[in-house]
């Protein structure tokens, strides 16, 4: 029975097809899940953390860079507008994947790409694997580079000298404004080579080649292990990564404050940076911006071992919100505290012309660029460079073994053998970024051009698809209903014309049999006739009436939209839509704007930065 607002009864009944029962079994059947899956363990603070950690990660030092580059406007309205499409983008996604039947509420399993075949058949999986395994790839091959490069610079600090094994030795040139009196920097061409990566003002004998590094290794040994965790047993280090990663902004923010910028009084950055500037450019605010916000493809492997009782929505907003805050705290001050030396991530210039920095972990580690008030004091300055170091390992913890553990469990999910998935999640990646880390400007321009490839598909365009094709199924199935199998239409309607609802607050079958497992009621979704529910829209969504089948949900039932927006399926179908064609077209724009910029850039090899 279903009771309106003004005491009306109508009688519902739902029956599932024999059909619709069969093919439903079957897809979540041929899902493969072992022993290398984790459990619904994970709880709300350690959710946030690892959001925080997956947006965050080592794109933050390179924030100001962007600010210095393109003024303070442009990139605070795309952070703003990113920040809202992502967490609907979010949300969306994890609607549809609750609404896969076996996995009402997120009581089984569904891994990313597996929901993308459901909804949209195997050509659009294999494209959907291509995305996802782009996007975590990339964004794992971009924290192992950084990772290992201030590891290298902090193995200098304490030795003096880091080592490697040069595979592609060579002679560099020195720098042409720098006071060195050889021409060939010392390093350049032995294949065992040692050189100070915190420090090299004349040039960087490492620049352009190839190398395996101290720090690549140590970085490879504290990482490899940690991708054999499930994510569940992961969070422990996620959540101390967390703490760790805030201790280090803070002491940066301190930082920022004593730079000469801001004891001189020098420190306003302009709304636009003069586009007639060698340094300035617009054509890296979208791709950075993209990859911080690259993290949609992490969510479901988190919504899959979650708590019951943890809310999607209040984690993904709350964390994102957070994200928003600590992007401006550490974007702004630091670019008005370091902007004559912080070069672009677009054009690779700075203000000062030479001996630029590509972030923020090359000011804190280079003793003629830190604040005077830190170089002149060991202690200042050990905090500092500290800092710095363990945000490099941080790092590692929180973002390199999540990606991969994320990559592994959407191979074996769909069929792929144990060794295959890892070397696929856990070695690949490091095995690409070892030609790579010593590359010009390579850094930034694989987090450009990767975020606009493949970010802006798998984390944007394709939860928004999956969220149309999800409303107009419930369009479908509700104007194509039988008294045999679905709601009446005319029932329908005249429900919704009493309540003021939409047809989002009609009770769902699946909905039901999943609050009833989890209050212990065992019952399967694929034989139960629902009967006999009560609706009360002044106490609670559902509530069972006979005493003998009382339901008491865990969590609230996850919807991208509240329920009290009574928003309408062409409203919700809209919003999806308008996403996906704004993500698109500022993709491609960026992408044209990246190659025009990128193909201005001259690069000089004794130029590389170290971190």
């Amino acid at each position: 029975m279903m009771t309106d607002r003004h005491g009306s009864v109508s009688s519902i009944t739902s029956i599932p097809s024999s059909a619709t029962k069969g093919s439903q079994k079957k897809f979540m059947s041929h899902l493969k899940h072992d022993e290398w899956f984790g459990k619904k363990t994970i709880g709300f603070f350690a959710g946030v953390a690892l959001l925080i950690n997956n947006i965050t990660g080592p794109g933050v030092p390179s924030i100001p860079n962007m600010f210095v580059e393109s003024g303070w406007l442009f990139p605070t309205l795309a952070f703003l507008i990113i920040w809202l499409m992502t967490s609907l983008s979010t949300t969306m996604y994890c609607e549809a994947m609750r609404n896969i039947p076996g996995n009402e509420n997120f009581r089984d399993r569904v891994e990313y790409s597996s929901l993308v075949d459901y909804y949209f058949g195997r050509k659009a999986y294999i494209a959907a694997q291509i995305g996802i395994n782009g996007a975590l790839q990339s964004l794992n091959i971009i924290s192992v580079i950084q990772s290992a490069q201030v590891m290298d610079a902090a193995i200098s600090v304490i030795f003096g000298k880091s080592c490697g094994f040069n595979i592609s030795p060579f002679a560099v040139a020195p720098l042409s404004n720098s006071t060195f009196n050889s021409t060939v920097l010392s390093g350049s061409t032995e294949f065992w080579s040692c050189i100070d990566v915190a420090n090299v003002l004349a040039g960087n004998a490492w620049g352009c080649h190839i190398i395996i590094t101290m720090g690549f290794l140590v970085c490879i040994l504290i990482a490899l292990p940690m991708g054999y965790f499930k994510l569940d047993d992961n969070m422990i280090i996620q959540e101390g990564a967390f703490i760790l990663t805030i201790l280090s902004w803070l002491v940066w923010f301190v930082a920022c404050l004593f730079s000469k910028n801001f004891t001189n009084g020098n420190w306003k950055i302009p709304a636009v940076t003069n586009s007639k500037l060698p340094y300035a450019s617009q054509a890296g605010v979208l791709g950075n911006i993209l990859f911080n916000f690259g993290f949609v493809t992490t969510v479901p492997s988190w919504v899959n071992e979650k708590k019951k009782s943890v809310s999607v929505n209040k984690v993904v907003w709350l964390s994102t919100f957070l994200c928003i805050v600590i992007f401006f705290v550490m974007g702004v001050p630091p670019a008005m505290a370091f902007r004559d030396q912080l070069s672009g991530p677009a054009t690779g210039n700075c203000m000062n012309g030479t001996g630029c920095a590509d972030s923020l972990l090359t000011i804190f580690t280079t003793n003629d660029m830190m604040p005077s008030a830190f170089r002149n004091n060991k202690a200042a300055k050990f905090i500092l460079q500290f800092s710095v170091y363990a945000f490099s390992i941080s790092a590692v913890l929180s973002s390199i073994p999540v990606f991969s553990i994320v990559i592994k469990y959407n191979c074996v999910e769909n069929g792929f053998s144990h060794k295959f998935a890892f070397f696929w999640g856990i070695l690949f990646p490091w095995l690409i970024a070892i030609p790579l880390m010593w590359q010009p400007d390579a850094l930034n321009q694989f987090i450009n051009y990767s975020s606009l490839v493949f970010v802006s598909f798998t984390d944007f365009i394709v939860p928004c698809a999956l969220y149309i094709k999800l409303q107009n199924r419930k369009k479908e199935n509700h104007t194509q209903t039988t008294h045999s199998d679905l709601y009446q239409k005319d029932n329908s309607d005249d429900i919704l014309d009493r309540t003021g609802l939409d047809d989002d607050c009609l009770i769902e079958e699946e909905e039901v049999n999943d609050f009833e497992s989890e209050a212990g009621i065992v019952t399967s979704y694929t034989e139960d006739i629902i009967e006999d529910i009560h609706y009360d829209v002044e106490t609670q969504p559902l509530i069972n009436a006979p005493a003998r089948r009382h339901i008491t949900p865990s969590a609230p039932v996850h919807y991208a939209f509240p329920k009290r927006w009574k928003l309408t399926p062409r409203w919700k179908l809209g919003i999806a839509a308008v996403l996906v064609v704004v993500m698109t077209i500022a993709a491609i724009i960026g992408t044209i704007y990246q190659i025009v910029t990128t193909q201005s850039m001259q690069w000089n090899c004794a130029a590389v930065n170290g971190t």
